[in-house]
């Protein structure tokens, strides 16, 4: 059996679209048979697609989300503190291209994929 480490890293991505639905309805709190009106936002997905991904630039895009993650949370828990950070559970979206975001803030339009990541402290 082979170990090679592949070039490339198939990423399965879901593109989504929001759509704002405003519809005429009545209700016992009109006045004078005018008609009110009722918003709603619904999510449909429009596509699904695999798109391969250079693994130099995902491992690149990892590195830096994973050494800024410890940083963070490396200030959020000094060591003098009352209180102990034990365990972080991040959700982390990847972009069809390659782009590693923090609840979707910083990606560009477009499908992405999910992974959580725990990050638990070692004892000692």
């Amino acid at each position: 059996m082979s170990s090679e480490i592949p070039q490339k890293i198939g990423i399965i991505t879901v593109s989504e679209e929001k759509k704002l639905d405003t519809e005429g309805t009545r209700s016992s709190e009109d006045f004078g048979g005018t008609l009110g009106s009722r918003s709603e936002i619904t999510t449909e997905i429009v596509g699904i697609q695999r798109t391969e991904i250079e693994l130099e630039k995902l491992k690149a895009e990892m590195k830096g989300f994973i050494g800024a993650m410890r940083e963070i949370l490396d200030e959020a828990d000094p060591p003098n503190s009352q209180m102990r950070l034990e365990e972080v559970e991040l959700s982390v979206e990847v972009n069809g291209e390659g782009k590693v975001s923090l609840l979707g803030i910083g990606g560009k339009a477009g499908g992405k994929g999910a992974m959580t990541f725990k990050f638990k402290r070692k004892d000692g």
